[in-house]
């Protein structure tokens, strides 16, 4: 959790929505099954953010896949 924190954190423009990834308890494996619902319903992302969002984890997932 406290990495997924930090992950978020430390992105440009995404250290408001920290917290809410850590009040919901969002850990590594949590983080990879995300889904633009859950960023807009539980994270009160707007969608802009959330699909930029989600493609960068997608691009954590294929680079752990190698």
């Amino acid at each position: 959790v406290q990495d997924v924190f930090e992950f978020i954190q430390n992105l440009p423009g995404y250290s408001d929505y920290a917290d809410n990834f850590k009040s919901q308890e969002v850990d590594g494996q949590a983080l990879l099954l995300l889904n633009e619902d859950h960023l807009k319903t539980a994270m009160c992302m707007k969608l802009g953010p959330a699909i930029k969002l989600l493609s960068q984890i997608r691009s954590i997932e294929e680079k752990l896949q190698l």
